[in-house]
This record gives C-alpha cells, structure tokens and sequence, in this order.
C-alpha cells in the first residue's frame, strides 16, 4: 500500500508540472570579472530558488536556433531566454555536486533547455577577448565559484486550457520556478530527504507491526481449525 501510495503521489505530481533537471559537479576554474553578468539574477544559498516567466518562441523553433544573435550587450535582451548567475560559494563552497531544477505548469506546452557555462566557456560563448576583462587574483579562486545557467524554450502547441485575454498568434509567457541545491553524497538533494525520512520511519513502523500482525492472525488461524475441529466431532 505504501508503495502505491508512493507512485500515485509522483504520478500526480508528474500531471501538474513538467521538470527539467540537470545535476552539475563543480570544479577548480580561474575566475574572470564579467560586468554584464552583474544584471542577471542570482542563485546562492540565501536565495535559491527564482519565480520567472519568458515568452517562449515560436512553435516548431528548433531550441538551439533560440536566441543564437544575440550578445550580452544588447540594449534588447532576446525574450526567449534567460541568464542565471549560480554562486556557490559561502556555505556551499564544501559542496562539490548541484542540481538546477525547472518546473512549469503542464498546462502550458513548451519545451526548455537548460545550459551550463563556466568562466571560459562563457567567454567562449559570446566570443569575448580574454584580455578585454580582469582576472580575479589567484587567492580568491577558492573562494569565487560561478557558474552561469542558459534557460531557453520553444512553444510546443496549444494552450490548454486557452487564456480569454491571450493573443492567439503568438505564444503567452510561461511561468515556471528554477531551483538549485546542493547534493549529498552527489546524487541527494535536501528537498528529498523528508521524503525518505518518512519512507524510513515507515519502514520501521512496519517492521515492527508486521511480526505481531502475523503472531495474531496466525492464532486467530490456529484457534478456528480447533473449532472446526471440534464441531467435526460432534458431528
């Protein structure tokens, strides 16, 4: 029963909001100073999670065509994406392991794509010159680790249900809520271990109530074949 339960719960779930997930480990990288990467909204231990909405592309977009011309530096950002700076320092610089989680609400049909860069690969992204931005001193590598999250996505149909005051020639703005936390042991995060405290107590509660579960009914068993025995007899 428990195990039932267990599988309508996350079946529900899976009914009222899609996810994308993407697990990251972080390593060593030499840190450079982006000033444009100062307006973008930021995840860190204090304040992990972020309530946002974009206006997804048009349908049948393919993802990886989304918002490939623009720059950082545009006046006018594109407004199918999203740019996360990730800091993971502070309290959650013994961290190796994180998980960046979107949710959405399954009655708006997109699709999302979720990419991560570190330093380098930021810089390689827009094609930005090394030289032309500051490297932070040696000592504070350690202490500086960011990493930066992409967050596109394409329409994928129809509204359902379709909103009275929407323009039907273009896609309405999806609301979703991005997530990151640490993981423990590299594959745990903290949001699931009430979950698996209470699989655990379960567990136990029905350790230790099923022996004498079994010890009652076995008597309850042993005490009607006496009397069917008996009234065998008198029979």
């Amino acid at each position: 029963m428990l195990g039932l339960g267990l599988f309508l719960l996350c079946f529900a779930l899976h009914v009222f909001a899609n996810t994308e997930i993407v697990n990251f480990r972080v390593s060593e990288a030499r840190e450079v100073d982006f000033p444009f990467t100062n307006q973008w909204p930021r995840l860190n231990y204090t304040h992990n999670d972020l309530e946002w909405d974009i206006r997804p592309a048009a349908y049948a977009t393919p993802l990886k065509e989304v918002c490939e011309d623009k720059t950082p530096d545009a006046l006018d950002p594109c407004p199918h994406e999203l740019w996360i700076l990730l800091d993971l320092r502070r309290d959650w610089s013994t961290y190796s392991s994180f998980t960046l989680r979107l949710s959405w609400p399954a009655s708006y049909p997109a699709d999302f794509s979720i990419q991560l860069y570190d330093p380098q690969a930021l810089l390689n992204h827009f094609g930005v010159d090394p030289a032309q931005h500051r490297h932070l001193p040696t000592e504070s590598n350690s202490r500086r680790r960011y990493r930066y999250a992409r967050i596109r996505l394409v329409d994928t149909g129809v509204l359902t249900p379709r909103s009275s005051s929407s323009d039907g020639s273009k896609p309405v703005p999806v609301p979703f809520i991005i997530t990151l936390e640490p993981l423990y042991f590299r594959v745990l995060p903290p949001s699931v271990l009430p979950v698996l405290g209470f699989i655990a107590v379960a567990c136990i509660v029905a350790g230790l109530a099923v022996p004498k579960i079994h010890k009652y009914l076995n008597s309850v068993a042993v005490q009607a074949k006496k009397e069917l025995a008996a009234n065998g007899k008198h029979e």
